[in-house]
């Protein structure tokens, strides 16, 4: 089959010359083909040899015309922006110079080119074999795998599921019970969105009236507003596009007479509809996304800490975020909760692999054996749960725990229109009093927040098994509760390991500080790691740091600071609520580095950057309690929840990590961040161990890594 794919490819090379990759929009070359010079992104120039350098080249048209060069470049820019690469781009003219563009850059001695679509797909593997030592990404090109070089790689997309999401849309959201694609030229990327367009429709609507086409080209959008028009003639009130600039063409056209459309490849709303500006932004209802930008910045990263896998392809589908659905915008308050929350099952019945798309996933062509049968879409089938929280001591906005599950809370609430409401907790005595408010009053998910709640939700959840619990920052042992309960844990530990390394890189005195709340398992899980991270970059360096027995007394961090800092220190961290939100503000206010934790301490307790101090504030260590929260919720929405112990968010699945450099990122080295990210991969591939027990907290000395000393 993958031959077969082949095989077209080289037929539709020769008989559509202009033929864009996977029908993205691309411009027509100009009356003067001449390519445009290299432009420099504005990023820190190269500072030593073992950094790559980054390079593009688009296909025809511009970094910003709203196609895959776009997004293409934007994650090679947030790639380049976040590690500190060098890099540059050429906008290619014409067809003719994608050898000359590439060759440029071979030239200039860059390490990694992006080649951007379709066309150029031989040109960058002919390349790819000439220079072994550059790596070369390409952007909607196949490769057989084995047949091309380990210094290859061709990005490639699953159309067929996001296609099907897509009909799946129509399908649910028609009224006259007839839709429409105006697809672009009848190659394998578009046969799997149309034909997966009308699979996920007929999935959710079996007597749906389905209208569709191929038209000869991608870059006639009039041809695609007429056939628009004939489509609603025949009494489509939903229109897919998938043709390029044909495609935008038929949805511009179907939008302004008032009927839905949904668009292809990138938001179409930030694009066709400029951002909702344009006239029939309020008749997007999505678009069947393919993440470009999500797959250049990922293939990027894996360069940088070395886990860059080429002789192929790298395949972007539903189970790796590479495709999906764009945002709902000006039609969400349109599209009914019941519909959004039909959407996310399927979602995620694809990235479990339980739903399949009925569409060869390398041919295009319907896949009879693979249909899935149909599962008609009643709103009153679905149940849309209504979820409430309970705070820890304070409040929604006190830029803790609180706040930081609140959002996680407020976001899963407005995407998928649920009802959700909050009690903010004013006294400890209060836990089971608030909880029993919200079991009275009939809701379906309560979240509490905070280690000291954890009796009281076990309690209620073990009384009310209708009714599932999810405890913030609570740990139950699996096995030991009941099914609809999970606790929320985080590794502190790994969170602490990356700052502690951080500080062991920054420290101009050698000595760096810890001020640490009370002496609990969470507490020590930072801290200890925080030793064993800066051990581990920096093996003599002096660490201090205490246990305070409070978490509540900023004064008391302040002065410990203070301490600190007339021992030596120069790079102190807070873990201790407001106690070490003090500290660190009192270090930063004399001129000392200083690191957060829990949350992005700049927003917190520097203000946005507003309060002073902000620009002594390296990172935070993250423990990504809105992501959890928000997942978890999820989770119940797409009927994949799973309770009976704890949820353990890690550096595997994005739930910790650190925070922007914001106002010191021009004062961390390069080499610095190119280290941070190395040991970021290192945990999440579970390559490196912290040295600390992940429930205890205590040190595990079988698991502190062996030092490998950071050499600016």
């Amino acid at each position: 089959m993958r031959k077969t794919l082949l095989t077209l490819v080289a037929l539709f090379t020769l008989l559509v010359p202009m033929l864009a990759a996977c029908g993205q929009p691309t411009a027509q070359p100009t009356a003067t083909p001449a390519p445009a010079a290299p432009t420099a992104v504005p990023t820190t120039a190269p500072t030593d040899s073992g950094k790559p350098r980054i390079a593009l080249v688009t296909d025809l048209g511009k970094v910003n015309d709203g196609t895959f060069n776009e997004f293409a470049h934007l994650g090679a820019l947030r790639a380049a922006q976040e590690f500190g690469l060098e890099y540059k781009y050429i906008e290619t003219q014409a067809q003719a110079d994608y050898e000359k563009n590439i060759q440029t850059f071979v030239d200039e001695g860059f390490d990694v080119i992006v080649t951007v679509g379709f066309l150029i797909a031989d040109a960058t593997k002919k390349f790819a074999a000439d220079h072994p030592n550059i790596i070369f990404i390409g952007v909607d090109q196949f490769y057989e795998p084995g047949t091309v070089t380990d210094n290859l790689v061709g990005l490639q997309f699953r159309e067929d599921q996001a296609g099907f999401l897509a009909g799946a849309l129509a399908g649910m959201m028609t009224k006259t019970g007839t839709v429409g694609v105006v697809a672009g030229v009848e190659i394998p990327p578009v046969k799997r969105f149309k034909n997966a367009f009308d699979n996920g429709a007929r999935f959710v609507n079996p007597d749906i009236n389905l209208l569709g086409v191929y038209l000869p080209t991608f870059i006639d959008p009039a041809l695609g507003a007429s056939t628009a028009q004939q489509m609603i003639g025949d009494g489509a009130d939903v229109i897919f596009g998938a043709g390029g600039p044909t495609g935008s063409g038929a949805i511009k056209e179907a939008a302004a007479r008032g009927v839905f459309v949904i668009g292809v490849d990138q938001d179409e709303y930030v694009t066709t509809f400029a951002n909702g500006s344009a006239p029939g932004a309020d008749k997007i209802l999505s678009s069947a996304i393919k993440r470009v930008d999500v797959a250049v910045y990922d293939q990027i990263k894996a360069v940088v800490n070395g886990t860059f896998k080429g002789n192929g392809i790298a395949m972007y589908e539903a189970a790796n975020g590479g495709i999906g659905y764009a945002d709902y915008h000006d039609t969400a308050s349109v599209v009914p909760a019941e519909v959004k929350v039909r959407m996310e099952q399927i979602l995620a019945a694809l990235t479990n692999g339980t739903l399949t798309t009925g569409v060869d996933p390398v041919s295009g062509d319907v896949d009879p054996a693979t249909i899935p049968a149909p599962q008609p879409f009643r709103s009153s089938d679905v149940k849309l749960p209504r979820i409430a929280l309970v705070t820890d001591l304070g409040k929604v906005n006190d830029g803790t725990f609180n706040e930081s599950a609140h959002l996680g809370a407020l976001r899963a609430a407005q995407e998928f229109g649920l009802e959700y409401k909050y009690i903010e907790t004013q006294a400890q005595a209060d836990y089971e009093k608030n909880i029993q408010t919200f079991i009275d009053e009939g809701f379906d998910v309560i979240i509490t927040v905070g280690f000291l709640i954890a009796d009281a939700t076990k309690k209620f959840a073990a009384e009310h098994p209708d009714i599932i619990f999810i405890g913030v920052d609570q740990f139950y042992e699996p096995g030991t509760v009941t099914d609809n309960l999970v606790g929320l844990q985080f590794r502190e530990d790994q969170a602490g390991f990356l700052v502690g390394a951080l500080a062991g890189m920054m420290t101009k005195t050698g000595t760096v500080g810890v001020v640490a709340g009370q002496e609990i398992p969470p507490v020590k899980r930072f801290r200890n790691a925080f030793n064993n991270g800066a051990r581990y970059v920096n093996p003599n360096i002096n660490l201090l740091g205490v246990y305070l027995p409070t978490f509540i007394d900023p004064a008391l961090g302040a002065s410990t600071a203070q301490q600190m800092i007339g021992e030596g220190a120069d790079v102190i961290m807070g873990a201790g609520g407001p106690t070490g939100s003090g500290a660190i503000k009192e270090a930063a206010a004399r001129g000392v580095y200083v690191i957060g934790v829990d949350q992005d301490e700049y927003f917190t307790t520097f203000a946005r950057g507003t309060a002073p101090g902000a620009n002594r504030l390296l990172t935070s260590a993250l423990k990504r309690v809105d992501v959890a929260v928000y997942d978890q919720i999820k989770a119940v929405v797409n009927g994949t929840f799973k309770g009976n112990g704890i949820a353990m968010y890690e550096a595997a699945n994005g739930g910790i990590g650190y925070a922007d450099y914001h106002d010191t990122a021009n004062e961390v080295p390069d080499a610095v961040k190119r280290r941070m990210e190395e040991i970021l991969a290192a945990l999440t591939k579970g390559e490196l161990t912290t040295g600390v027990d992940p429930v205890s907290g205590d040190l595990d000395p079988a698991t502190i890594p062996d030092p490998k000393p950071f050499q600016p």
